[in-house]
């Protein structure tokens, strides 16, 4: 989700609560023994995670309140993406619509279920505190997420712990399992973040080290044990050219 006003931000929690959880609070109490039910419900929660994949790039749309759509941020994106079509790098680049948004805080977001109807949208913030490298880097790697296992990458884990684990842990062995499952999906994070940093540099060739440079020093990531992205280091070394 991207940023919003607090109106929007909560008409889309509400809708999204309700959506979600509403069925469960509507029928009998004794239903949540009866397996039938459950599997049905969890079926419906996980068609919920695919359609919210779907339709990520209209919700997205919806949310964002003030679209740039002239001016020179939105020429210095434009001019970037028409540079990254035309270069013949060792990977060709998916060619997404991507949507510039006013906020004075760095984001951005590929939003989408196929890469065909992938959208990338990013903020004026993280536009206006990059160089030509950093925006190279920084929208070629959005482009990368929008190629097919970077959506299944995406999807497939929330999927997962949506309709195979329960929504109130109940015992210490379902704890473990979390535990477990979140591990695993760290893992597989960070390798395909890394894979994601690899082919980004692998379309743009010489700059992609000073591009994620200039992107991590305006993104102002979190460093350290608390950030989910893989260390910076490891990073850099996805981006090394030979």
């Amino acid at each position: 989700m991207i940023p919003s006003s607090p109106k929007r931000t909560w008409i889309f929690l509400l809708a999204s609560t309700l959506a979600f959880y509403g069925p469960s609070w509507l029928v009998p109490a004794a239903w949540d023994k009866n397996t039938t039910y459950l599997l049905l419900f969890s079926l419906y929660q996980g068609a919920l995670v695919v359609a919210g994949f779907w339709y990520g790039p209209a919700i997205c749309r919806a949310l964002a309140v003030n679209v740039v759509v002239a001016g020179p941020l939105r020429q210095a994106v434009d001019e970037t993406l028409a540079a990254l079509r035309m270069r013949k790098g060792q990977l060709q680049l998916a060619e997404l619509p991507v949507t510039l948004v006013a906020f004075s805080a760095p984001f951005i977001v590929t939003a989408g279920l196929l890469p065909g109807q992938s959208q990338v949208f990013l903020s004026t913030d993280l536009v206006e505190n990059l160089g030509v490298n950093g925006r190279r880097f920084l929208l070629a790697r959005a482009l990368v997420h929008g190629r097919w296992p970077q959506r299944l990458a995406a999807l497939l884990p929330v999927l997962v712990l949506t309709v195979m684990l329960p929504d109130t842990p109940s015992d210490v062995l379902v704890w473990l399992e979390l535990a477990g499952f979140l591990a695993g999906w760290l893992a597989m994070h960070w390798y395909f973040e890394l894979r994601v940093d690899r082919q980004a540099a692998q379309a743009l060739g010489v700059g992609a080290a000073e591009g994620l440079r200039e992107v991590l020093a305006a993104s102002a990531a979190p460093v350290g044990w608390l950030s989910l992205h893989p260390p910076i280091r490891w990073r850099l070394q996805m981006v090394a050219t030979d």
